[in-house]
């Protein structure tokens, strides 16, 4: 990940539109202390994980993406957002674009807060039993880590965003692992997986599943109202699927109270609200909330026109995002 791009919340927003598409576009900033991993027992010989299992419950953000449903329905903005998904998951290296262009679904782990630092797991599924790490840049690691896993561990001085290990299971998976997520994802293949761990529903186009947590003291003191509207937040999970020429987003954000959910309906209303009368207006014209006790429901259709404009960047994040009176 570029670190030239912007932290702000603008910046946020319009990327999380880029690859949740927009349902937990308030909700990304949220970031907190690490998860402890839970005490599991060692995995059987038989034992198969599936993609979703692989992310340790550090990360607090799981998105994923099934490029496949995308090329087949999106046509053209198929290879925008594909390209998007590429940039976002380290397609500064040969081997993960290659993978992704080879890919049916695509997942992505990370903590939401600190995406401009780079720690991230990747899990593409499809067709990658040719990709294979350059032997000048990775070592087979030897014993395996686990049954039916190969893994490569890559040598000479490494960056934070870079890949440092790799792990390929009989030709139909890869994941791709950063330096800080490297003992995490060692720990979930030798015992199995985090009991907390983000798990998206295998639905749609894309799908995401966010732990919410507390902004950084930093960003408390610049943005308190939202700052104390996540606090009160415990999780979020969005799918999108196609209607027609429009892409329907589907999210539920859940509460720690019933008072901690009305103020994100308030600012979820405030934003479209906010939205309809700026130049977004196009953005937030079908957008519908309703909350059912500690639940925020919302539904969002966007046509063909206004998914370009997100996918592209060409649509920025609304006024009301870009700070606080």
């Amino acid at each position: 990940m570029s670190s030239k791009r912007a932290s702000a919340p603008a910046e946020v927003f319009r990327r999380a539109f880029v690859l949740g598409l927009g349902a937990l576009a308030f909700g990304t900033a949220a970031c907190g202390g690490e998860v402890p991993a839970p005490k599991a027992p060692a995995r059987g010989k038989r034992d198969v994980l599936d993609p979703a299992e692989l992310f340790p419950a550090d990360l607090d953000l799981v998105l994923r993406v099934d490029l496949g449903r995308m090329r087949a329905q999106l046509g053209p903005l198929a290879d925008v957002l594909s390209a998007r998904v590429e940039e976002e998951s380290g397609g500064e290296e040969a081997l993960v674009s290659q993978a992704i262009a080879r890919a049916k679904v695509v997942w992505i782990g990370l903590r939401a807060a600190d995406a401009e630092a780079g720690d991230r797991v990747l899990v593409i599924e499809g067709d990658v039993e040719d990709v294979r790490p350059d032997p000048k840049l990775f070592r087979l690691v030897d014993p395996p880590i686990a049954d039916g896993v190969q893994s490569w561990e890559r040598t000479g001085p490494l960056g934070r965003a870079t890949t440092a290990r790799i792990h390929t299971f009989a030709g139909r998976m890869i994941l791709f692992v950063t330096p800080v997520e490297v003992d995490s994802v060692e720990r979930v293949l030798r015992k199995g997986p985090d009991e907390r761990r983000r798990d998206p529903a295998a639905e749609g186009l894309v799908s995401a599943d966010l732990r919410a947590r507390r902004l950084p003291p930093s960003l408390e003191r610049r943005f308190p109202s939202i700052a104390s509207i996540l606090g009160g937040l415990e999780r979020a999970r969005a799918s999108a699927v196609m209607v027609g020429d429009a892409l329907r987003v589907d999210a539920e954000i859940t509460a720690g109270t019933g008072q901690a959910a009305g103020k994100a309906e308030n600012l979820l209303r405030a934003l479209r609200e906010g939205g309809q009368g700026s130049r977004y207006a196009a953005l937030f014209e079908e957008m519908r909330i309703e909350r059912v006790d500690r639940a925020v429901r919302v539904r969002w259709d966007l046509s063909s026109d206004v998914l370009r404009a997100l996918l592209e960047g060409k649509l920025a994040a609304p006024e009301r995002m870009q700070g606080e009176p």
